[in-house]
């Protein structure tokens, strides 16, 4: 459990670096209210998260938009990181 809420917390500083907006919920679309992150801003942040994990996104976590939400974008990392092991 402690693992998930360090990446959660990863990902909310990486936001705050990339489009200086802190992320307070973790079941929110980012690119909507009340964030608003511009969606350059996401894939600054998927390009910054495979960098920095060293992991290969799955085109379909795109798809469905699982990588819109802090609780998504913490599941995908953690289900790449356990497949690469």
């Amino acid at each position: 459990m402690a693992e998930i809420e360090k990446t959660k917390q990863d990902i909310r500083s990486k936001i705050l670096k990339i489009a200086n907006k802190e992320i307070a919920e973790d079941d929110v679309n980012v690119l909507g209210k009340p964030y608003y992150l511009e969606p350059r801003s996401l894939v600054y942040l998927f390009m910054e998260v495979q960098q920095d994990y060293n992991i290969d996104i799955p085109e379909e976590q795109l798809i469905n938009q699982q990588f819109a939400t802090i609780n998504g974008i913490s599941s995908i990392i953690l289900s790449c990181l356990d497949k690469e092991v």
